[in-house]
């Protein structure tokens, strides 16, 4: 639903993406139960025609528990995937 959301969306500069993305967490860690990690993608995906083209990955460790998974985009950087016992890409 987010990806049909965002066509007609402009696709951003590398710059354009940046500064979308720290609005995005701006807000996001003001919003009711702090920073939320899948909540930023989705946005970013939502606002973005590129965000919407890449994959959502999401990497979670075994066992469980608060903070034991996190989800970004194909496009971040984001966390070495080592670092997860599984890794899915949507």
């Amino acid at each position: 639903m987010v990806r049909l959301r965002s066509s007609g969306r402009a696709e951003r500069s590398l710059e354009g993406r940046r500064r979308l993305r720290r609005a995005i967490a701006l807000v996001d860690a003001r919003l009711p139960g702090g920073p939320n990690c899948v909540r930023r993608s989705l946005l970013e995906m939502a606002l973005d025609a590129g965000a919407a083209r890449e994959k959502l990955l999401a990497g979670f460790v075994s066992g469980g528990g608060k903070k034991s998974g996190h989800a970004w985009l194909e496009f971040e950087s984001g966390p070495k995937v080592d670092k997860f016992d599984a890794v899915i890409a949507i």
